[in-house]
């Protein structure tokens, strides 16, 4: 996130966006929303309201698209 972007996002925007990066990454899905690009902020789900945890579950569950970490489980030794 850019930015001018994080500044005009109200905070659903912002829950919806850390709901999608949390998938990309695949974390589990775990409410919370970024007040300032780099996390520094951070409001956990007990002080968010239920239409900024709606908006981080719609982002979580949208995010279709995975993060590439290039390797397989082929790849990784088990021993």
């Amino acid at each position: 996130m850019g930015r001018v972007k994080a500044m005009v996002m109200d905070r659903e925007e912002r829950a919806y966006d850390r709901g999608s990066a949390d998938a990309y990454y695949g974390r589990g899905p775990e409410p919370n929303l970024w007040m300032d690009p780099m996390g520094m902020t951070v409001v956990k789900k007990d002080r968010m309201t239920k239409s900024e945890i709606g908006a981080y579950y719609d982002g979580y569950s949208q995010q279709d698209v995975r993060k590439d970490w290039g390797c397989d489980e082929k790849d990784v030794d088990t021993q």
